[in-house]
């Protein structure tokens, strides 16, 4: 199932699929997707863990659920903004993680060596990529689109997971 905004150009969602088959009473297992400029995250096929997955992502202290606001910052040149919360979610040496302030804590992205940060304005919503390559955080890609299009969007994954309960 695909959840977001279907008109065409679809640049933000997720692709979700619970697999009751590889469930059992304490986990619900199937696979999930976070569509973001005609890419998917993670980029190799993980099983998720729904009911571990979910809680963590759709929290209410998640970055995911509620990004910084912060109209200075989210103006800021890409690749310095992204360098900004790179160094505040892992340091400036990349060498443990610190902050999830501005990270989305989706964990088969990260697991798959991919960070996706997030920041807002208020009015839109940033969201960027980066690939962890030789221990270094490289800059990869952007999406801004509207608040209102991305907190729908968290919304229905919302409902998909609490049909799962």
């Amino acid at each position: 199932m695909f959840i977001g905004d279907v008109k065409y150009p679809c640049n933000f969602g997720f692709m979700v699929e619970y697999i009751p088959e590889w469930s059992d009473s304490s986990f619900k297992n199937g696979l999930m997707f976070m569509m973001m400029n005609d890419e998917l995250y993670p980029k190799n096929v993980r099983t998720t863990t729904f009911n571990s997955e979910l809680p963590d992502v759709l929290s209410e202290n998640s970055a995911m659920r509620n990004p910084v606001v912060n109209k200075k910052l989210y103006h800021t040149e890409s690749e310095k903004l992204f360098e900004i919360m790179a160094d505040k979610t892992y340091g400036k040496e990349r060498d443990a993680w610190y902050d999830g302030t501005f990270q989305i804590p989706f964990h088969e992205i990260n697991d798959d060596r991919w960070s996706v940060f997030i920041i807002s304005d208020g009015d839109n919503i940033k969201l960027m990529s980066g690939e962890w390559k030789d221990e270094q955080l490289i800059y990869h890609d952007e999406l801004e689109i509207p608040s209102k299009k991305y907190f729908d969007t968290i919304k229905a994954l919302e409902d998909f997971y609490n049909t799962l309960c």
